[in-house]
């Protein structure tokens, strides 16, 4: 399906300070603040029709995904990995911020993507207090590892700063409970509930995953374990089979879903036994990890999908 004829597309390269934009092949680059006192005016410049086309960033084109939902201007926001090939694609092996964005406004013009249903605030807030506790648990190991090379003096100053950590590790847990109970969290309460009736997730992993894999229930079991890089790839050629590996996909829920598979492989006594039959067959621990990982996917999908039964967990 064609898009309109009034539609024309206009490649965003993201940066942290700037924006270089590109409205149309013949036009030059153009390249403003990343700031709302310059999107604002630039994005009400723009004539009906107007399609963006950006990368993610992380988080420096939230700015410009919140103004364009503001204004319904259509948005999408491309995997980094996606845009680099069509641009080698084209024969384009030099990267700037001017030469991205006329990638990504060709890139617009010749594949016509759907727009990207840009996050809800409640869905953004969760991912900031998960991105938050996530730092500060990482931070918390690095310095318990370091304290038994330092002398004492050095030890006792660290472990004032764990000790501070953990507070804050507390506070955001508490901070994490009380979106969970507030207005914007509870439409979201049941399906953690749900999500937290299979083995090996918490409400901490079901609270992730929401945050990261908001698409659960809506798609089928492929396209599911791909979004999540969990689906093995195929690699052959001719009479070549080679080796299934997973690659791509969301790490963040990629990464619970593995810690899910193993607490679920020591608890949960049909998964430990699908996991020692996968050992026994030959597979490495952390080959049998992701098929647990990638089941475990499958079967919370099914657990939201409304309008099927969801299937077993040791099918």
């Amino acid at each position: 399906m064609h898009a309109p004829s009034a539609t024309y597309y206009v490649g965003v390269d993201v940066a942290k300070d700037t924006l270089a934009i590109r409205r149309n092949p013949a036009a030059k680059i153009v390249v403003i603040p990343n700031t709302s006192d310059a999107v604002r005016p630039w994005l009400t410049s723009l004539s009906a029709g107007a399609h963006l086309i950006c990368e993610a960033t992380g988080r420096h084109h939230r700015l410009l995904q919140s103004e364009c939902a503001l204004r319904g201007v259509p948005y999408t926001c491309l995997n980094p990995a996606r845009a680099r090939a069509f641009a080698l694609s084209l024969g384009c092996i030099e990267k700037s911020d001017p030469i991205d964005a006329g990638v990504l406004e060709r890139f617009g013009r010749e594949r016509q993507p759907p727009a990207t249903v840009p996050p809800s605030p409640a869905l953004r807030e969760l991912s900031d207090l998960l991105m938050a506790r996530r730092t500060v648990v990482e931070q918390v190991t690095a310095f318990t590892l370091r304290l038994p090379l330092l002398s004492t003096q050095a030890r006792r100053a660290l472990q004032k700063v764990i000790i501070g950590l953990r507070a804050q590790r507390l506070s955001l847990d508490l901070a994490l409970e009380a979106w969970l109970e507030s207005p914007q969290g509870a439409c979201w309460c049941d399906k953690v509930y749900t999500l937290c009736l299979a083995p090996g997730v918490g409400v901490l992993s079901a609270l992730s995953l929401i945050a990261h894999l908001p698409e659960l229930g809506t798609l089928n079991r492929g396209q599911v374990a791909k979004l999540a890089g969990l689906a093995p790839i195929l690699w052959d050629s001719g009479t070549m089979k080679g080796l299934r590996t997973i690659k791509g996909g969301r790490r963040e829920a990629r990464r619970v879903l593995y810690q899910c598979a193993l607490v679920a492989a020591r608890w949960h006594p049909p998964t430990t036994q699908h996991y020692q039959q996968l050992r026994q067959r030959g597979k490495c621990a952390s080959v049998a990890y992701v098929a647990i990982a990638r089941k475990l996917l499958i079967y919370l999908n099914s657990l939201l999908r409304p309008a099927s039964a969801a299937t077993s967990l040791e099918a």
